[in-house]
């Protein structure tokens, strides 16, 4: 007698599709804890350097455009020979 493979076949999807159901579910719970995570501990920490290098940015571009507006190419004269 051949073993009834249409309902092994169905079987094993119903068990993949469970096995990836709980897997996205895990995702979703780590992927939670950690966006928790980031925004308890490492957003209020990082959060003030990036402030503080986007300042720091802005003062170095104002420099620069400040020098740059005010800068004058030296004039070269060829020599006389």
């Amino acid at each position: 007698d051949q073993p009834d493979s249409r309902g092994i076949l169905e079987r094993l999807a119903d068990r993949a599709g469970q096995a990836k159901a709980k897997i996205q579910s895990i995702g979703e719970t780590v992927f939670g804890f950690a966006s928790a995570y980031y925004e308890d501990h490492i957003q209020p920490v990082a959060g003030g350097y990036v402030e503080w290098a986007s300042k720091v940015r802005s003062s170095l571009w104002e420099k620069f455009q400040k020098a740059s507006d005010n800068y004058m190419p030296p004039t070269h004269q060829a020599p006389e020979n």
